[in-house]
């Protein structure tokens, strides 16, 4: 039986969005269609990077939540709810261009599905976008390799 790769398990459906894609829109996109993960497309129509969910949450949102000191068992903000709130409007400017991972690992849809669940394993992903010169084809997620990996060992 022939190995089977990356283009036998990818996800041919996928959602991308631009640079331009304004992070209110990308949290939209991620609630909307329940996904961890959102390919960046330049206007070449070529992967530029990708922003994940773990971006939001943490490269950003956490340091905005509002430092406070505790003195004498009182809390006291010492920069405020507004600092709070402008923080936040602020994230809700950016763009993925300013969230995005540009350095992203990527596979060839003839990568095998082993090599492929080794390296998000060893790389912590969730996703890895599969890339035929310099086009997103398709994605694989952690679910497809589960998916996988009942479809061969779930007969037995």
């Amino acid at each position: 039986m022939s190995k089977r790769t990356a283009s036998d398990i990818m996800e041919k459906n996928f959602v991308t969005a631009s640079p331009e894609t304004s992070v209110f829109d990308l949290v939209n996109m991620f609630v909307k269609n329940h996904i961890t993960a959102i390919p960046i497309i330049n206007e070449k129509e070529e992967l530029a990077g990708i922003v994940t969910d773990a971006d939001l949450l943490y490269k950003k949102v956490k340091p905005h939540v509002p430092h406070y000191v505790n003195l004498l068992g009182a809390s006291i903000y010492y920069n405020g709810i507004s600092e709070y709130d402008k923080g936040f409007k602020k994230l809700m400017a950016c763009t993925a261009k300013d969230m995005m991972t540009k350095d992203v690992i990527i596979a060839a849809p003839d990568a095998e599905v082993e090599q492929i669940a080794g390296v998000m394993v060893a790389e912590h992903l969730k996703v890895i976008p599969i890339v035929k010169e310099k086009h997103i084809v398709g994605i694989v997620t952690r679910g497809n390799i589960l998916d996988e990996l009942y479809r061969e060992y779930g007969d037995d």
